[in-house]
């Protein structure tokens, strides 16, 4: 059981070291998103792919390891807090550093949602669409309402 324990304890060494290298890595992101880099964001993104097969991986291997213990996961908590409270806070540590990787996740998602908007809009503007109601034609495609006035023709 010690050696499963070990194991159990190395995986949440490794994951606290990826979840940090993440978390460095999408507050860089944050920055180029909003700076509007797209080199360096296609960049990161390639960072990123790696860090997030070893956490998806590893929490494989975390969960297969909780089901070998045949004990309910708050139990199995509660007798890590009691009877190996290193591995208990190695635990509360990985579990803290990725509520915060979800947080600067959600903050990069919504950069990216703005942005995409505002590129919809300028698109629309383009198009001569404007702020006119937008309906479905026979196509089943989104279109303004009313004729189009182009801007430009190509």
């Amino acid at each position: 059981m010690t050696s499963d324990l070990n194991s159990f304890i190395e995986l949440l060494k490794q994951d606290l070291n990826t979840l940090s290298e993440l978390e460095s890595i999408l507050k860089q992101e944050r920055l180029h998103l909003e700076a509007n880099d797209t080199s360096a964001i296609n960049d990161i993104a390639v960072q990123k792919t790696p860090l997030l097969a070893t956490i998806e991986s590893h929490a494989v291997a975390r969960g297969n390891w909780v089901k070998s213990c045949k004990v309910p996961l708050p139990k199995l908590l509660k007798l890590l807090a009691e009877k190996a409270p290193a591995a208990s806070k190695l635990y509360q540590q990985c579990h803290q550093k990725l509520k915060q990787v979800h947080i600067l996740n959600e903050v990069n998602g919504r950069i990216i949602a703005a942005s995409q908007q505002r590129v919809d809009n300028l698109m629309s503007i383009i198009r001569g669409q404007g702020k006119r109601s937008q309906l479905y034609g026979q196509n089943g495609k989104k279109g303004a309402m009313g004729g189009n006035l182009y801007l430009t023709e190509a």
